[in-house]
This record gives C-alpha cells, sequence and structure tokens, in this order.
C-alpha cells in the first residue's frame, strides 16, 4: 500500500482538480460553454416557464397505425425469443419433455373454446410478426413507401391477414380435436 502523508492529502483538499471531477455534469447558465450549450439552456428555461414538459411522452401523441405496428413487432419478437429461450431452459432441466407437457394439458380435457384462446393467443403474435417481417424486409428494399397510404395499406393488410389467419388455425385445431373425440 502506497503511504502518503496526510499533510499533502490535506493540501488537496476540496478545491483540487481531482474532487472536481466528481462534481456533477449539469451545465448551468453560468458554466455554458459553447453558444449551443447556451442557446439549450435558454430554450429549457423557456420551456419551464410556461410549464411544458422537457421530456415529452408517449401519451401527448395521437396513436398511429405506423407505431403501433412497429412496437407490437418487437414486443412480440422479444416475447417469443423470451418464451423461446425459458422453455427451451425449462424443457432442458425439467424431467419432462415438451410432448409430455402437452398430453399432461390434454389430459384436463379443457372445452374447446378455452383452449382456442389461448392458440389464438399463441398463433396470432407469430403470424403477425413474420408477416409485418416480410413487410419490413419490403420496406427495407424501398417497396411499398412511396406515400403513407401504401404503408398504413400494407399495415391493415398484414393485420387483417395474420388475424385471419391464426382464426383459421384455431378453427382448424377445433375441427381436428372435434373429429378426433367422434372417432374415438
Amino acid at each position: 500500500m502506497i503511504n502518503i502523508p496526510t499533510s499533502i492529502l490535506c493540501r488537496l483538499g476540496a478545491r483540487s482538480s481531482i474532487s472536481r471531477s466528481f462534481g456533477t455534469s449539469v451545465v448551468t447558465k453560468s458554466e455554458a460553454k459553447t453558444p449551443i450549450q447556451k442557446f439549450g439552456w435558454e430554450y429549457l428555461m423557456k420551456q419551464r416557464a410556461k410549464n411544458r414538459p422537457i421530456a415529452p411522452h408517449l401519451t401527448i401523441y395521437q396513436p398511429q397505425l405506423t407505431w403501433m405496428l412497429s412496437g407490437f413487432h418487437r414486443i412480440s419478437g422479444c416475447v417469443m425469443a423470451g418464451t423461446l429461450l425459458v422453455g427451451g431452459i425449462g424443457f432442458a432441466v425439467l424431467p419432462f419433455d415438451f410432448t409430455t407437457f402437452v398430453e399432461y394439458i390434454r389430459g384436463w380435457n379443457l372445452p374447446c373454446a378455452v383452449t382456442a384462446v389461448f392458440k389464438y393467443i399463441i398463433a396470432f403474435p407469430i403470424i403477425f410478426h413474420t408477416l409485418n417481417g416480410i413487410r419490413f424486409l419490403g420496406f427495407d428494399l424501398a417497396k411499398g413507401v412511396d406515400n403513407i397510404g401504401q404503408v398504413y395499406k400494407s399495415g391493415w393488410l398484414v393485420f387483417g391477414v395474420s388475424a385471419v389467419i391464426a382464426l383459421a388455425i384455431v378453427i382448424n385445431s377445433c375441427q381436428n380435436k372435434n373429429k378426433a373425440v367422434k372417432t374415438a
């Protein structure tokens, strides 16, 4: 350990360059160093005087299809990735596999209406994320972005087609379940 005499430490006091470097980085009016910092500080003070929020929140904006679909695309991707991660680790650690888990749930003999809701909740995000991902790939190729009308039409199309396909999957699974029950 390095021995530094206390007389040296006392001379370094609160006014030293070492202690000043630990200070706050907030710029006050007297510390504005550039014209841009001065302009920014004055602008923020004018906004505060008018009782306006410094950082606007999403609640001040009118909801738009474009950012709602983009947000749902991101959220659905994160939820699906998290589900795969947790499910994969869970089935690797737990003493049963996915097939055993599905048979366990089937053993509850839930009505088709109950399972249909859960199947739709699972199917819709997967289909939406896939179709909207294809739509975004088109946007990356500059297809369908010539005007905002095309963007809205493709958004509604993806949303509607996703809902219809998810519904078709759920109806098909309920019909297959009913056929299996009748033949048994």
